[in-house]
């Protein structure tokens, strides 16, 4: 429905022209009425108008500066003017403005009903005209994207574009994540556009606050994220991890999909951005095959892992000094450990700090700060807030809830 403002100084006119015509049947309605052009400019900023039918001759600010300013402020509206005989050369001046029509006082009804439709019929093409606008920047932007995390672009095509199509290469770290359906397409099929996107969706509004992520399709519709940063501290590849998982989960509830993730290695610098593509593609491809087997019994270097963390969950640990140790690649390896035990690394490595820091929250009269960092927590606070999350009350109540249980 698309909103009318009508102007005028006579009270009669404004009364009269909401009966004129059945604003509804031609798809529009009167949002608002002004006595002026500057009570009109008010209206405006307001209500979002998308036609304004206003008189020429008004006091105060008239009908010619009231398109004049509104053309000025960059308002897409589209003008009626209403005149009398004797103001023509008014109306010229307001033609050279680019009004959709003059209407002659007194208002006919199927002078009013024609033009109406006629400027509907104009917002309804351009409005057209932008989405289609808007859909071809996105696969120019989705083309670009795709050619740059392949390498199959050119460095001084590539910086023209990206300034284009607003992308930032200035980011001193980057890094590819893929995602996948699990089961995936059979052989020669592909993940559909619409689920590539909605999939899309759900990450996008997961990861929002979650650093500079852009989110687009591969040639091919698979869905594919690609994160830029400065600090190296401020992007925690655990916490990565962890809201992956959440993006994943969240695909799960709301589409009722599977999906897993494959995160190439970060790199620096945008002209190394294909070497993280080829790493989270490559680690599917080289060991997908053998990703099926493993799954239908643990895989023994998986078993080490677990051995491994359950060991020595209190160190500071993370997939890329575990790949280090058990001489897999670091996407490959948290691939093959979520494969194998249904967890994200960060996700299971995390459940079993908390696990433990329960045992010593019951058991010893240690410090809070002190049971963070022997269960491998350098951060109080991020300490507590997994806690929070994974048992559902703070460690603080659930030491009060301990001692409380004791004293009875």
């Amino acid at each position: 429905m698309y909103k009318v403002l009508i102007v005028d100084d006579e009270p009669l006119i404004l009364d009269g022209l909401q009966y004129v015509i059945d604003w509804e049947e031609h798809g529009a309605e009167i949002v608002a009425m002004a006595g002026n052009g500057a009570e009109a400019l008010r209206a405006l900023e307001q209500n979002g108008i998308h036609i304004v039918i206003t008189d020429i001759k008004m006091p105060v600010t008239d009908g010619l500066e009231l398109i004049r300013e509104t053309k000025k402020r960059g308002l897409n509206v589209k003008f009626i003017v209403l005149s009398g005989y004797d103001e023509f050369e008014l109306v010229k001046k307001a033609i050279v403005y680019g009004v959709e029509n003059y209407l002659l006082k007194p208002l006919e009804e199927e002078e009013l009903s024609s033009t109406l439709l006629n400027t509907i019929e104009k917002l309804d093409h351009e409005i057209q005209l932008s989405i289609h606008h808007r859909q071809n920047y996105s696969i120019v932007k989705e083309n670009i994207l795709f050619r740059w995390v392949a390498d199959r672009i050119g460095h001084d095509e590539l910086t023209s574009r990206a300034d284009f199509l607003g992308i930032d290469l200035s980011f001193e770290h980057y890094r590819v994540v893929r995602v996948t359906q699990e089961p995936p397409p059979r052989d020669g099929e592909a993940t559909s556009g619409l689920m590539a996107s909605a999939i899309l969706n759900v990450f996008e509004e997961t990861m929002n606050g979650f650093g500079d992520c852009i989110a687009f399709r591969s040639l091919h519709g698979e869905p594919i994220l690609l994160f830029g940063w400065n600090a190296v501290e401020s992007m925690d590849g655990d916490k990565l991890e962890e809201r992956l998982e959440a993006c994943s989960s969240n695909v799960k509830r709301y589409l009722k999909l599977d999906v897993s993730v494959v995160l190439g290695p970060v790199v620096n610098g945008y002209r190394s951005v294909a070497t993280s593509y080829r790493e989270a593609f490559r680690t599917e491809e080289d060991f997908g095959s053998a990703s099926a087997r493993e799954t239908e019994a643990a895989h023994p270097t998986v078993l080490k892992l677990i051995d491994y963390i359950d060991r020595n969950y209190a160190e500071e640990m993370s997939l890329k000094t575990l790949s280090d140790i058990f001489n897999l690649n670091a996407a490959y390896l948290g691939q093959l450990f979520r494969r194998t035990t249904g967890d994200m690394f960060s996700v299971y490595l995390n459940r079993m700090r908390i696990e433990q820091s329960k045992r010593l929250l019951e058991e010893s009269h240690l410090k809070m700060g002190e049971i963070a960092a022997a269960v491998g927590f350098s951060n109080l606070q991020y300490f507590s807030n997994v806690f929070h999350k994974l048992v559902g009350i703070y460690p603080t109540e659930y030491k009060r809830k301990i001692a409380s249980a004791e004293a009875e």
